[in-house]
Parts: structure tokens; C-alpha cells; sequence
């Protein structure tokens, strides 16, 4: 029996979920801060280069890192784990410097995944990740790197934040969310479900492939999918249009998008997991 003047658990649960109010993405503010930071370690010479990481990802492809325990649960939970993975660059027209983002997300405080051709980017001067919660970091090594699996772990200052969960193989049907940065609009969470597994070429070698039905698009390469518990069961790769008429540099008529994921068990594989 509930005492007269107390809430039950249930109702306090329930209260609490009301008053709770969702994070505003604020989309210029983040790009622009992100921007900020980086110029300031970029012209204090706080910043790895890019070439410095670059060769780095020609490592040995495994390593055993003992991840600590990670966290699934909601959206908003998980979200604090997800990061933006920026190439910083200077452009022809001006003399500043600019940052193009991509997804990653941390599997532990210190270590971040996000996909080998993000960080293999030879016109860029180095790479910075920027947190959920504000801070931005450069990237100061690789640890692990696979071409083959479009894949790559780099280290940057302890976070101190709880990273993911990393997931059993998700079936066929099974019903996924991504989170991740498309055309900068940061973290934004599509869903879906498995579409497929199939074989695809990465490096000259065959390889199999995940295929999700939850859309994302440009700035969302390395971001997770998740399962129902909030564990990482993908990684986003790349996407493929398929036209109805394709001859040459004549594309019409779009039907359909692919979006190709790296299955988690090739993350395993290479983090000795």
C-alpha cells in the first residue's frame, strides 16, 4: 500500500519523464565552437599532423585494447558517447581554418572509432573530435587501423565519459537507430532494421557487409548503429544510389539508396575482442 501524500515509484518514474526536457542541437554553434578550438591547438602547434596519422594506419591490423564495461540505454544516454570527427583543412579562398565532420563514437575514455577513409585523408592537416558535451580534442595517434574493414581506432585525452556497448551480430529485421552528423546536422538518429548481409570489395579483398534501412548521408561515416539495448551492432560506411537509367554521367530517375555498414564482429576482431 502507497502511503496517503507519497508517490509511488511508477508515478515518480513517470513525472520525471515528463519533466525532462530533450537536448537542443544548436548546429552553427557546434560547427563554429568545434572551428574555434581546433585553429586555437591547430596554431599552437597542439595538433598531430594529419601525414603523422596517416602512416600510422599502416600498423599491425589487431590489437588486443581490454575494453572496460560500456553502456546501452536510450538515445539521450548513448548520444554522450557519440562524437564528431572533423578533418581540419585550410581552403584556396581564405586563410582560415575549417573543419568537415564525420561520426565516431568513443568505445572507451580515451579511444574512438570512426572509418578508415575518414581518417586517410591526405589534403587534410589533422583531425579533431568534439564531444557531446563541448570539448574538443585533436587526434593524438592511431591505435588500430584495417582498410580491409574501413576501420580505424584513435586515441585521444581521457574523457571520463561511460563509452558504448558493443553488440552480438544483429539478424536480419532486427530494428536499428543511428545517430550520427549528416551535412552537419548533428546528432540527428534515424531508424531501420538489417536489410541484409552480403559480400562487398574493400582494399582488392572480398569482405562481408551489413546493409540497414535507417537513412543517413555525408558527415555520417563511422557513426554507430544501434541495437534496441543501445549497443553498437554497425558501423556506418558508405551509401549507394541505385537510378533506373545510369549511362555514363547520365543519372535518372533515383530509386533507391543503399546504406552499407561494417558489421560489429570485424570491430571485435581487430580490437581483440
Amino acid at each position: 500500500m502507497v502511503a496517503v501524500g507519497c508517490m509511488s515509484t511508477k508515478q515518480t518514474t513517470i513525472k520525471e519523464n515528463r519533466q525532462a526536457k530533450p537536448a537542443v542541437i544548436n548546429d552553427r554553434a557546434i560547427i563554429g565552437q568545434m572551428t574555434r578550438e581546433a585553429t586555437r591547438m591547430m596554431d599552437s602547434d597542439e595538433a598531430v599532423s594529419m601525414e603523422s596519422l596517416i602512416e600510422q594506419l599502416k600498423k599491425e591490423p589487431r590489437a588486443k585494447l581490454g575494453l572496460p564495461a560500456g553502456k546501452g540505454g536510450r538515445a539521450e544516454e548513448v548520444q554522450k558517447a557519440i562524437a564528431v570527427v572533423g578533418g581540419v583543412y585550410k581552403c584556396k579562398s581564405c586563410t582560415r581554418w575549417h573543419v568537415a565532420p564525420a561520426s565516431g563514437f568513443l568505445i572507451a575514455e580515451d579511444l574512438v572509432v570512426t572509418n578508415y577513409h575518414v581518417v586517410n585523408q591526405p589534403e587534410r592537416s589533422a583531425l579533431a573530435v568534439r564531444l557531446f558535451d563541448g570539448r574538443v580534442f585533436m587526434v593524438e595517434s592511431v591505435v588500430v587501423a584495417s582498410e580491409r574493414y574501413d576501420l580505424a581506432v584513435v586515441r585521444i585525452p581521457n574523457t571520463g565519459i561511460t563509452p558504448v556497448t558493443l553488440g552480438q551480430a544483429a539478424p536480419v529485421g532486427a530494428k536499428v537507430d543511428l545517430i550520427s552528423h549528416p551535412n552537419q546536422k548533428f546528432y540527428t538518429l534515424t531508424e531501420g532494421r538489417v536489410a541484409r548481409y552480403f559480400m562487398t570489395q574493400r582494399d582488392r579483398k572480398t569482405v562481408p557487409a551489413m546493409a540497414i534501412t535507417a537513412d543517413f548521408g555525408r558527415g555520417s561515416s563511422g557513426a554507430p548503429v544501434l541495437n534496441e539495448a543501445g549497443e553498437v551492432v554497425g558501423i556506418a560506411a558508405s551509401t549507394e544510389s541505385l537510378y533506373y537509367t545510369e549511362n555514363d554521367d547520365d543519372q535518372k530517375n533515383l530509386q533507391m539508396v543503399f546504406k552499407n555498414c561494417v558489421p560489429v564482429s570485424q570491430l571485435k576482431e581487430i580490437i581483440g575482442e
